[in-house]
């Protein structure tokens, strides 16, 4: 229950600052029935200062970016021109994430019983990181994408490369056996292979055409 407390104060929070409006927090206050078990809560207690770097880092290069580029070109050029600086900080988050799920959950385990079962407890965690961080990150990319859905997309999308980035330094490569609500498995599996292959920029640019 006091888990459920903390989520319900933490959206209240985000509509209070503007981040969300009441019909979002409404749908978010409906979608905060993730039960963590204690070693899931420890792992996004761990991560929450490292994801609020990132979101402070992320605003901070498209504000930078924004100021020498031309208006026109201003949707496509930030998030292009950010995303070396961008990746930088998600990586740090994926190293520090991977250290923390192997301490809390244990390292990736070879039996399918197991495994199945530490894929559970990963899918939670993904799904309460959804929760938290999906519409701050949505409110800083409108701030610079003017089209609400292309905005939507590139959100959506780099939220699924720091969640890629956390289950590739936590041992995973596949994400077949992953139950999650709000995580969409087909955008995970292409947010892994573009990690994996190096073409992140190409990946979220083109959710700009």
């Amino acid at each position: 229950m006091a888990k459920q407390i903390l989520s319900e104060q933490f959206l209240r929070m985000q509509k209070l600052a503007g981040i969300i409006n009441e019909s979002e927090y409404k749908q978010d206050l409906e979608e905060t029935n993730v039960e963590l078990d204690d070693q899931e809560q420890d792992v996004i207690d761990g991560l929450k200062s490292e994801m609020d770097g990132v979101l402070k880092g992320m605003e901070k290069e498209l504000e930078k970016v924004s100021k020498t580029a031309n208006e026109s070109i201003l949707t496509a050029a930030s998030i292009a021109l950010a995303l070396p600086a961008i990746m930088g900080l998600i990586s740090r988050l994926g190293k520090s994430a991977g250290t923390l799920v192997n301490k809390m959950l244990g390292k990736k385990p070879s039996n399918d019983s197991d495994y199945q079962k530490w894929m559970s407890k990963l899918g939670n965690i993904a799904d309460q990181l959804h929760h938290l961080y999906v519409i701050p990150i949505e409110a800083i990319v409108k701030k610079f994408v003017k089209d609400p859905e292309k905005a939507h997309k590139v959100a959506n999308g780099i939220f699924h490369v720091i969640v890629a980035v956390l289950f590739i330094a936590s041992g995973v490569t596949a994400v077949k056996a992953l139950q999650a609500k709000n995580v969409s498995l087909a955008t995970l599996e292409s947010a892994l292979s573009a990690v994996k292959g190096g073409e992140i920029k190409t990946y979220i640019s083109n959710l700009l055409s």
